[in-house]
């Protein structure tokens, strides 16, 4: 059984598509970490 299940998540801002179908499942006891630029300036 999965934690967190996503499926075809999309997220825009404004005219911009940051994210286009992205599925993606979490099962119970994985872990997992996002890593990426903070945007701080």
């Amino acid at each position: 059984m999965s934690a967190i299940k996503l499926q075809a998540a999309e997220k825009w801002f404004g005219d911009v598509q940051a994210i286009k179908g992205v599925d993606l499942e979490i099962n119970n006891g994985e872990f997992v970490v996002f890593v990426g630029p903070s945007g701080c300036n």
